[in-house]
């Protein structure tokens, strides 16, 4: 078997077949690169020139059983660039017979586009009127196929506007999606990333160092740490990190060890701030107690972290999610305190300072840093815990 077809070699077909490809791709609306591609009556004009191109070789290469070979030779070449697994799944019906359509091929891909703007349709129907017979038919039955596509999305996004404003919010709860496990990965290594980093194992060390002497000693290191007033703040915030690391030095291994191991659990943002509420509701002196690696230094720590909070506990919004979730243990009031502020955000209407700008509604919440806050507290004090027992 071999190919007969005399105006053009096979190799060289299956060259421009292939910049064709890629030229389809960018029909769907976006490089690859993911920045959206431009499409002027210009550039339509040429795609559809493209496609008359094919239309013509192959009405060519079919015109004569003489040339029956090149068309199985050509078949089999489309398969195998077909086979390759970065070839695009919405071109999966590309044939010699789609390429004996080729304008209409182009047009179904230009207009299939779901980001397609009344401006690019104008330039599409300009281009389609300057590029031969027979294509004023093609594009009424592609307009009125996307137009019926369209009415019907429209009637689908009316009937859930409707529904959404009838179900009760408890039920809006149940039908929230479950953390995406990218989500989960991405939360995860950033508070791996944080303890692990050169700057938190110097300020590990340091803060063995400096929580190592009495309190009376310790605190008045602390005090001694001023600062310009235009910098209080920074220096604050450093202090507050330096004394939530000191509640973790004597488990630090542990910590690592335990974030490391924690596997994705399909659950959503409202079933673990649920679960944390009850938590929150079940702290008494039996939890404390059985807290795990419980000192009086660490209750030091807490206490004085508590003092000179005070009502300024926004500024834990400007340390890690991870650090205040491992740092502060559930029997604390300071938990309490953290965790009311949480609960203050997942309330304040989109008009107030917020720390994300979702929607108020807590399943609204699903990858913002106000969500992330919730994964790390439900990870370090009900899912660790779960995995222990």
């Amino acid at each position: 078997m071999a190919w007969n077809y005399p105006e053009i070699s096979k190799e060289e077909f299956m060259k421009l077949l292939k910049g064709f490809v890629d030229l389809l791709i960018l029909a769907s609306g976006f490089q690859s690169s993911g920045i959206p591609a431009h499409w002027d009556a210009e550039n339509c004009r040429k795609a559809l020139q493209w496609g008359l191109f094919f239309e013509n070789v192959m009405r060519g290469i079919t015109s004569s059983d003489t040339f029956g070979e090149s068309v199985i030779e050509l078949e089999e070449s489309i398969s195998e660039m077909k086979s390759n697994p970065l070839f695009p799944k919405g071109l999966e019906n590309l044939s010699s017979s789609t390429l004996l359509e080729g304008r209409e091929f182009v047009l179904e891909q230009l207009m299939n586009n779901s980001t397609l703007k009344d401006k690019q349709l104008q330039a599409i129907l300009v281009a389609a009127v300057k590029s031969g017979d027979g294509i004023t038919d093609i594009i009424d039955g592609k307009l009125c196929k996307r137009q019926s596509v369209v009415s019907c999305v429209s009637a689908l996004e009316t009937g859930l506007k409707i529904l959404s404003k009838n179900i009760e919010p408890n039920e809006l709860r149940r039908r929230q999606q479950p953390i995406e496990l990218l989500t989960w990965n991405i939360w995860q290594s950033k508070g791996l990333s944080y303890f692990l980093s050169n700057r938190t194992l110097r300020l590990v060390s340091g803060a063995s160092l400096i929580f190592s002497a009495p309190k009376a000693q310790w605190a008045e290191v602390l005090r001694r740490l001023r600062v310009p007033a235009e910098n209080e703040d920074d220096i604050f915030i450093e202090k507050i990190e330096l004394l939530l690391l000191g509640c973790v030095t004597s488990r630090w291994t542990h910590l690592i060890e335990g974030i490391m191991s924690v596997s994705y659990k399909s659950v959503t943002v409202s079933e673990q701030y649920e679960e944390l509420c009850k938590l929150l509701l079940q702290r008494s002196k039996i939890l404390k107690q059985n807290e795990i690696a419980l000192n009086s230094k660490v209750e030091e720590i807490l206490e004085y972290l508590t003092e000179i909070m005070e009502s300024r506990f926004h500024h834990l919004w400007k340390l890690p999610s991870s650090l205040t979730a491992a740092a502060i243990p559930s029997w604390s009031p300071l938990f309490g305190m953290y965790f009311g502020e949480i609960e203050k955000q997942l309330k304040l209407d989109l008009s107030t300072t917020r720390c994300c700008s979702c929607n108020k509604d807590l399943n609204e919440h699903k990858d913002c840093e106000l969500a992330e806050r919730v994964w790390c507290l439900y990870v370090f004090h009900i899912y660790r815990s779960q995995q222990t027992n």
